[in-house]
């Protein structure tokens, strides 16, 4: 009896991995269909390329706010912030210095500049924890708009921005979007399924008990946000290529934060596919509540999020945990 139970188990074990290896290899399939998908958009005819490049944006900066706030557990009401730094490093490397030539590394100029003030600005900030954190980051994100608003125009454009039409690109910088989208989601399975992804979940379950135990808190949390601020930085840089134009009321948009926060938490925070799913749902449906209801979409848009996160408080991917009991602390 006690070696037919063993062998049981052990079927349900074999049965279990082979599941959990199809789920994974239909999921990376499928990854790679929407990659192509993704690359051959510009090739047609009459499609809206600002649509694809505003949602592969958002699918960024979700990604980028769950690396501190999904894993680390700091949720950053100023993330938008390295966004907008990300532009003006950009915009200034291109129109102050002439630069023109370098517009296809000024994305990564923009995410190393973004990730050396995050590395700094963290120092102090990241001290501190739960609400007064986030009003710190919010203030931080409210003083560099106005720096930015005040700093000479022949500097940074000062109020009247940074127009720049002789690096608009928009093809290019789709392709660059999506280059980088490929890039922060795979990162961000591997950083989760790394010793450094452990400790940051550590960090966010109980700060204290994990510096107890050796972990460099500090290092770990600052690590972690400057890398984050690297991608937000990064898109920014991407955005200015698409656009050709930044200003600080454009870019330094708190609004945007709270929306990459609804889609990082609606997909399930701390996770590589819960900010996938979060900012491909909302943004769809969201452009959507505006071409159909222009006046009173806000309205709808925040019903339907207060709906939703009362139904499911852990995301989609919380909820199908809650379904299917074989992928508890499988989905990563």
């Amino acid at each position: 009896m006690a070696e037919r139970t063993a062998e049981s188990v052990r079927s349900g074990g074999r049965l279990q991995a082979r599941r959990l290896t199809w789920i994974r290899l239909v999921l990376i399939v499928t990854a790679l269909a929407v990659v192509v998908a993704l690359l051959w958009i510009p090739t047609r005819p009459n499609v809206t390329l600002a649509f694809w490049f505003t949602l592969l944006k958002f699918l960024i900066l979700a990604q980028s706010m769950n690396i501190i706030a999904g894993y680390a557990g700091y949720v950053d009401f100023g993330h938008v912030a390295f966004f907008g730094l990300g532009t003006y490093a950009a915009g200034i490397m291109l129109w102050r210095f002439h630069l023109d030539r370098l517009v296809v590394i000024s994305p990564v100029v923009a995410g190393v500049a973004t990730a050396l003030i995050a590395a700094v600005v963290g120092l102090p900030v990241l001290r501190l924890r739960g609400a007064y954190f986030a009003i710190a980051m919010l203030s931080f994100n409210e003083s560099m708009r106005v720096l930015m608003l005040n700093v000479p125009r022949s500097i940074a454009g000062g109020v009247y921005g940074i127009p720049y039409p002789r690096i608009h690109n928009p093809t290019a910088a789709y392709y660059g979007i999506v280059s980088l989208a490929v890039l922060i989601t795979a990162g961000t399975y591997f950083l989760a399924t790394s010793r450094f992804g452990v400790a940051l979940k550590a960090i966010r379950e109980d700060e204290d008990a994990a510096s107890v135990m050796g972990i460099n808190t500090t290092r770990y949390k600052v690590a972690a946000f400057a890398i984050s601020a690297f991608f937000a930085g990064a898109v920014g840089g991407l955005d200015f290529w698409f656009t050709a134009y930044t200003s600080p009321e454009l870019v330094f948009n708190t609004p945007m934060t709270v929306e990459m926060l609804a889609m990082m938490m609606f997909g399930g925070a701390g996770t590589t596919l819960g900010p996938v799913i979060g900012a491909t749902s909302l943004y769809v449906l969201r452009d959507k509540l505006w071409y159909n209801y222009p006046f009173i979409y806000l309205i709808i848009f925040g019903g339907i999020l207060a709906a939703v996160v009362l139904v499911m408080p852990r995301g989609v991917l919380g909820l199908i945990e809650d379904r299917i009991p074989a992928l508890r602390a499988k989905i990563k």
